[in-house]
């Protein structure tokens, strides 16, 4: 009897230690999956408090994998003919084709002046930049917009306070690390004046670790043919590209948004020339490498560009001949696109996605004429991974017309949100 209740002692005693140990408590927690945690911080006000901390981030941060981009988000384009405006929202998974999708709608922000017209802006690294549809955005609805930054992994959403309601608030990035930080920032161009060939602004930034905006440190001259909505996040910046074939552009050079310093930068653009027409480009950023892809209708070749690291100079990194995918595909050619006289294969790249981190290979996310598929870059393997006509309906898709869709990364991440 006295043994048993000794060991029964121990056994509480055991128990006890590894809760009274914030230290292992907290290393425990840290290693819960990304949809448990918002659940085990209502277990107590100590587990709360412990998975709030500063140490509890900053462990998460260095326990996390690489990021792995698991699939893509398409939403259709606006109509200003369909009201309201359609708000449904895509999933292609890129692994497991039985994958569900994290929402369906973009219903979820229940934004008390038109639910049905919200639209993602942007995602970084998992969370998912939305706003109040462009369509709503004009000058006499101007300050009931309202931008929320939404984590599909963890279903939590933020809504950003508005800014500066009487500005003009054009463009919206997102900025979000989670290898660096839990917290993400939100990046807003306000244009104080404007004319036809250029305007004028301040760039202004959202932290949701102190939860108020700030003004950057530089007044920014935005040239003709540089879009602000369009910029890329890697290595604490902004990037942006102007249009390689805008008619009166000024810009001979990328820009970057450092987003912590508040200052502006150039990069060199990739060695395309600029007079030529181009079709099917794509930018943006997969396992901390930052790609440009481009293809030329006087040639079959789509050229996969890549950024050093220092900024200094793009190389080639991949080669990809588009005859042999069209052959497979022949709606490629069935489909084809004039462009300023010419004609092109039909295609649109959507993503080029890196996966050398999980010791796999590389892809590119193409768009061909009703479907999406995907294109091995080391094998040169072919794979049909969506049908639009399956979800959007044949009629709905030729009613948009091809390369439309706006298309946004999935990446499960933790975050504060």
């Amino acid at each position: 009897m006295w043994l048993s209740s000794r060991c029964t002692q121990f056994k509480l005693s055991s128990e006890e230690i590894v809760l009274n140990d914030e230290d292992l408590l907290t290393l425990i927690l840290c290693r819960l999956p990304y949809r448990k945690i918002k659940c085990f911080k209502c277990v107590s006000k100590k587990w709360l408090y412990l998975m709030t901390s500063p140490q509890f981030s900053r462990l998460l941060c260095n326990l996390l994998p690489p990021l792995r981009t698991c699939g893509i988000f398409i939403q259709g384009p606006i109509d200003l003919r369909r009201q309201p405006c359609p708000n449904e929202v895509y999933f292609v998974p890129f692994d497991d084709p039985n994958t569900p999708s994290p929402f369906k709608t973009t219903a979820f922000a229940h934004d008390p002046f038109d639910p049905e017209r919200i639209r993602i802006l942007a995602s970084c690294n998992g969370l998912l930049l939305c706003s109040t549809c462009i369509i709503a955005s004009l000058t006499a609805y101007r300050e009931q917009i309202t931008t929320y930054v939404y984590n599909p992994s963890t279903n939590k959403l933020d809504v950003i306070p508005r800014h500066l309601p009487s500005k003009e608030v054009n463009y919206r990035n997102l900025a979000f690390d989670p290898s660096n930080s839990p917290h993400y920032k939100v990046i807003a161009f306000v244009t104080t004046s404007r004319s036809d060939s250029f305007s004028i602004g301040d760039f202004h930034v959202y932290s949701s670790q102190i939860g108020t905006w700030t003004l950057s440190v530089q007044s920014f001259c935005c040239p003709k043919g540089m879009y602000l909505d369009r910029g890329v996040y890697w290595h604490g910046c902004i990037y942006y590209l102007s249009e390689f074939d805008f008619t009166g552009s000024t810009v001979f050079d990328g820009l970057y948004f450092n987003v912590d310093e508040g200052r502006l930068g150039t990069f060199p653009r990739p060695p395309i020339d600029a007079n030529l027409p181009l079709t099917g480009s794509y930018f943006g950023q997969s396992e901390d490498h930052l790609h440009f892809v481009g293809f030329f209708p006087s040639t079959t070749s789509l050229g996969v560009y890549e950024l050093k690291s220092d900024c200094s100079e793009w190389f080639i990194k991949y080669l990809v001949d588009l005859a042999p995918i069209s052959k497979a595909f022949p709606q490629m050619t069935k489909h084809k696109a004039c462009y300023f006289g010419g004609f092109t294969f039909a295609f649109d790249v959507l993503a080029l996605i890196r996966r050398e981190n999980f010791q796999e290979d590389s892809f590119l996310v193409l768009e061909i004429p009703g479907k999406v598929i995907r294109y091995n870059l080391v094998d040169a393997s072919l794979k049909e991974i969506w049908d639009f006509a399956v979800d959007f309906g044949v009629e709905k898709v030729d009613s948009w017309g091809f390369g439309r869709f706006d298309v946004w990364q999935y990446i499960e991440a933790l975050s504060c949100v």
